[in-house]
């Protein structure tokens, strides 16, 4: 699964596929499943109901044309084979032939083949199909009782297969052009069915990470219920793990605080002590105690200080943005007030530059922050280097900025500096690793942006905060 965050949209890992495309491509093959059958169908049925009309046109032809034969053979005339026209039978494309009963044909009709249709048609098969001259026909043979001659009355199978090829070339362009229909009106309408689940998507990838609440399952259709249920229960879990590891960080801090204390407070007295005994007695034995208490006290604050860090980021985890009740805040005397917290020896390396009055911003927050961004360019910047606190106007919003001309950052290491504990290599600073993450949460809070630049005069690292505006 891929790692998003608040208003990206996640990207779908590779082999995946589009629910949306098979439901085209099954409603669709299935409509062209169903649409073939029905035109074999239609046409098949077509076909018989033509070749019965066909055949009833050879058949009534037949009789026509043994009456008339009838009336030639009473005549005399009915003697030579002679083509004649046919009248309306040829524009039905319907060839007669008068054959006697040795073979010769008598008398047909123009374009008829010379040599009789067939010679083997009896009484009780008067239809056969029948090749000649390289023709495939369809024949019927009539005899009258008595007569010593039979008409034949033929028809070319081209003739048959052409009207049901124009017949079925009528049919499949309409139903090119209703498939052509069906199949936007089939992406039309699973575009709006699934509607929902992209809707139901879009509302749980703009949460936030902080925002473990369920999503709603009102107005969700029945089939997609079960699994924002089943992602409510997940975040109900995850909520529950966040909340046991919060509670355990406040508890744990909480419970380091006091002995802590105490042992700073003992450390100092035990330095008050060795110095007593130090102007007494002398001795290297006591310097070095009095080192190893320094540094033991040292330790101590380090540790005093991660545990106020972890106990700042235990309280404004819960926090949402809409919780965090702003003011008016004066931006000068913010920045005045820092520089006078700031130690005596450091105080002379801080520069200020304030272009904007106020910020509304919570105050506590803000000057934790901008503290922490201080004391961070003092640590981590030349020993007797610059450090400049900048506020200016930017659009409608506000930028603040601190900057050094340290020995920077590297752009890998740039992109974790705000992971909790994370501290930059070859510094030779101790630190707890959390002043960028608390920083990184203050500005979410007040949706502000953080990000990374150059510090002073192109060197050392700047680290950026940018409010919106009001």
């Amino acid at each position: 699964m891929g790692r998003f965050t608040q208003g990206d949209a996640p990207t779908p890992p590779s082999g995946s596929y589009s629910l949306r495309k098979r439901l085209i491509a099954a409603i669709l093959g299935i409509s062209v499943f169903i649409w073939m059958v029905s035109l074999g169908v239609i046409v098949t049925v077509a076909w018989h109901e033509t070749s019965d009309v066909f055949d009833d046109s050879l058949k009534e032809g037949a009789r026509l044309a043994l009456v008339l034969s009838a009336n030639l053979q009473s005549k005399g005339t009915l003697t030579g084979a002679q083509p004649r026209e046919a009248g309306e039978a040829t524009k039905l494309k319907i060839y007669y032939q008068i054959v006697a009963d040795d073979g010769r044909v008598l008398q047909r009709a123009e374009n008829a083949p010379s040599q009789p249709f067939s010679d083997q048609l009896t009484e009780s098969k008067r239809y056969r199909n029948v090749w000649v001259d390289g023709d495939f026909w369809r024949v019927y043979v009539l005899r009258a009782p008595g007569q010593t001659f039979q008409v034949q009355i033929g028809q070319q199978w081209d003739e048959r297969t052409a009207v049901l090829g124009e017949m079925a070339q009528n049919l499949a362009w309409p139903a090119l052009l209703l498939l052509s229909l069906l199949g936007a009106f089939c992406w039309w309408t699973i575009r709006k069915l699934l509607a929902p689940i992209d809707l139901t998507a879009q509302r749980i990838a703009t949460k936030s990470a902080q925002d473990l609440s369920g999503v709603s399952v009102q107005n969700e259709p029945k089939e997609l219920q079960p699994i924002v249920l089943a992602f409510n229960g997940v975040l109900a879990r995850l909520h529950r793990a966040l909340q046991g590891e919060r509670r355990f960080t406040a508890d744990a801090a909480h419970e380091l605080r006091t002995p802590l204390a105490a042992l700073r407070m003992r450390i100092q007295l035990m330095q008050r002590q060795l110095g007593d005994t130090a102007q007494s007695q002398g001795g290297v034995d006591v310097a070095r105690v009095a080192s190893g208490l320094l540094a033991l006290r040292n330790e101590v604050d380090r540790s005093t200080a991660l545990v106020e860090s972890l106990l700042m980021l235990a309280r404004l985890d819960p926090q949402q943005p809409d919780q965090l009740v702003k003011e008016t805040v004066d931006l000068q005397a913010e920045f005045a007030a820092i520089a006078a917290n700031t130690p005596d020896h450091q105080r002379e390396r801080l520069e200020l530059d304030c272009q904007v009055a106020t910020l509304q911003a919570q105050p506590v927050l803000l000057r934790s922050a901008l503290r922490n961004l201080v004391d961070n360019a003092m640590r981590y910047g030349s020993a007797d280097g610059r450090v400049r606190l900048e506020a200016w106007q930017v659009g409608d919003g506000v930028r603040l900025a601190v900057r050094d001309n340290g020995p920077g950052v590297s752009d890998a290491d740039r992109a974790r500096l705000t992971e909790r504990f994370f501290r930059v290599l070859g510094s030779g600073q101790t630190g707890s690793g959390l002043g960028l993450s608390i920083v990184e949460k203050i500005a979410a809070l007040h949706g502000a942006s953080l990000h990374f630049e150059t510090g002073i005069d192109g060197v050392g690292l700047g680290v950026v905060l940018d409010f919106p505006g009001t």
